[in-house]
């Protein structure tokens, strides 16, 4: 019989007995055997445990938490042919929404994993250096999205509690408080490229996937198996933060001052100031220099047939 390991955030659920029964009794009906089941903890939020999972010769690990807890899992099972089943327990949900997973209910999500089918999807390697050295001194996974700059700052004020109330809207409210948050001098260099002159700029969003929560396509032709970067910089003060959204919100591609996209293989991003990055919705302080690089269809995940 084939055996899936479920990695589980334990505070996305309530009934942990009654639920982990019912997640067995789900997996029985598809012909799999009862699964391996490893909680996450605070220090270890998931790659441990994948690599346990994958050590001891599972079919299938299937992540049910938040995108933190899905980016984790995805991370130990880069390379290895092993497929991700996403059961969604979180606010936004990336990955799945933008794999065309369900989002609402665990269960839903585990029968989606159990019938459907695997495709191989690109990851991205984001290296991260906050003393200036340039010499990178923290390393993640990236399966969505990483930014540098206001959308970090966002994520960074949004509490937990906001999000139980408000669900996704939770964001959005939380960046009205930096309506008026100042703009980072940056470099960026696209591939082999030279830096571009300095620019000030709100955040430069490098995606995987292009569709946030609420439907938003921030990066309209990004597809998470084409093997490139999708690349959105964003620029506003005052009166032209109307003029970006409303282009955002349109998915407009004609480039303007306060919205440019571009596609590449790898990014450099170099800050004036030490200016937070967040990745896949975790929050990493101080950064000076950002790289990030595509590795193509190193991720496999289950999707509908």
């Amino acid at each position: 019989m084939k055996r899936a390991a479920v990695v589980v955030n334990p505070t996305k659920i309530k009934k942990m007995p009654e639920f982990r029964r019912h997640v067995e009794q789900v997996m029985r009906s598809y012909g799999w055997a009862a699964p391996l089941w490893l909680e996450t903890t605070a220090d270890d939020p998931g790659f441990g445990q994948t690599r346990t999972a994958v050590d001891q010769g599972v079919d299938m690990v299937a992540a049910l938490g938040g995108d933190g807890t899905v980016r984790n899992v995805a991370s130990g099972l880069l390379d290895t042919g092993v497929p991700l089943g996403i059961l969604p327990a979180g606010t936004g949900n990336l990955l799945a929404r933008n794999l065309g997973l369900p989002v609402r209910n665990h269960f839903t999500g585990l029968r989606a994993a159990m019938a459907g089918r695997d495709r191989a999807i690109d990851a991205l390697c984001v290296q991260i250096d906050t003393t200036g050295d340039g010499e990178p001194d923290e390393q993640a996974i990236c399966t969505v999205m990483t930014g540098c700059g206001l959308d970090a700052e966002i994520m960074a004020s949004t509490s937990d509690k906001l999000k139980d109330r408000a669900s996704w809207l939770a964001y959005p409210i939380a960046g009205l408080k930096h309506i008026n948050a100042g703009r980072t001098p940056m470099r960026i260099a696209y591939d082999d490229g030279d830096l571009q002159p300095i620019r000030p700029l709100t955040t430069v969003l490098v995606g995987n996937c292009g569709q946030l929560t609420g439907g938003v396509k921030l990066m309209p032709d990004a597809s998470p198996d084409d093997g490139a970067l999708d690349v959105v910089e964003l620029s506003a003060k005052g009166a032209t933060w109307a003029r970006l959204v409303s282009q955002v919100l349109r998915a407009a591609r004609k480039e303007t001052k306060q919205v440019r996209r571009r596609t590449a293989h790898s990014v450099r991003i170099e800050c004036a100031e030490p200016t937070r990055v967040e990745i896949d919705g975790e929050v990493h302080d101080h950064a000076l220099n950002v790289q990030i690089a595509v590795k193509p269809k190193s991720l496999l995940v289950r999707v509908p047939r």
